[in-house]
């Protein structure tokens, strides 16, 4: 099947690993009435708490320290495989049949403060000299000469992982770009996903809402919106200089234009 989709939408897809990468990034559950896109640093971990609730009538109060995940809340993110709460796309043997009869969500983000909340988690991956994103550090000390000891968190540092961006998607592909910090649009892929309800980041409960309207499951009187997985915000204006703006409008240009995202809703 991955070989047959890799093959039907070759402009999108060089490998049929790829497409399961893709395949794998959705999840449904048993009801299969729904389906939810990851798309990294765009309240996904909050999206899906709301989900669960949603879904079986009870927050989601399980505890799990997934050791190699740096998200505090990495719970909601092993739902699928092994616990057999959710069931990811790739696992179906008729995934688009299947999400064709889905409610199809996503969230998304402004792209510059998803820009800025990437790289803080990239540091923080450095700060904890984990394995994640290890290659990526990696590859922007050695081709970019970026300095892990003075250039983490800084302007500069912001202004050479954009850099990396901008390397990654012209030599390699946009889909070797890490999700986390790759344009929504080729996570979301919106031509093959073809999202119902996008979320913003920025209105969670109007996605919330929405989603309870769509699903015909009424929200309680007293919801509270989860937040999960939240960095301490700081606006970070010393990083954006306007040198800054030019390659996150560059990289990203096809997400501001597909959202319609203006320059003053960044914040």
């Amino acid at each position: 099947m991955q070989e047959r989709v890799a093959e039907r939408h070759r402009h999108i897809f060089s490998r049929p690993e790829q497409v399961a990468r893709y395949l794998a990034s959705i999840h449904l559950p048993a009801s299969l009435t729904w389906s939810f896109l990851n798309n990294g640093k765009a309240g996904t971990s909050s999206a899906r708490r709301f989900l669960f609730e949603l879904e079986f009538g009870a927050p989601l109060t399980v505890h799990w320290n997934v050791r190699h995940d740096i998200n505090p809340d990495s719970v909601v993110h092993y739902l699928q495989g092994e616990t057999g709460v959710l069931r990811a796309a790739v696992a179906l043997s008729t995934p688009f049949a299947t999400l064709d009869a889905a409610l199809r969500l996503t969230t998304v983000r402004h792209p510059l403060t998803r820009a800025v909340s990437a790289f803080e988690y990239l540091c923080k991956s450095n700060d904890l000299a984990h394995d994640w994103f290890a290659a990526d550090r990696l590859r922007m000390n050695a081709l970019l000469g970026f300095n892990w000891e003075s250039d983490a968190r800084s302007a500069r540092g912001f202004s050479m992982f954009l850099d990396y961006i901008m390397w990654t998607g012209e030599s390699l592909g946009n889909l070797a770009i890490n999700p986390h910090w790759r344009p929504q649009i080729d996570n979301i892929l919106p031509d093959l996903y073809r999202p119902d309800i996008v979320g913003r980041l920025e209105d969670m409960r109007a996605f919330y809402r929405a989603t309870a309207v769509q699903l015909d499951r009424p929200l309680p009187a007293d919801f509270d919106l989860p937040h999960s997985n939240r960095q301490e915000y700081l606006a970070r204006t010393d990083w954006l200089s306007p040198e800054a703006r030019r390659k996150i409008g560059k990289i990203y240009a096809r997400d501001l234009d597909w959202l319609g995202y203006g320059p003053e809703e960044a914040g």
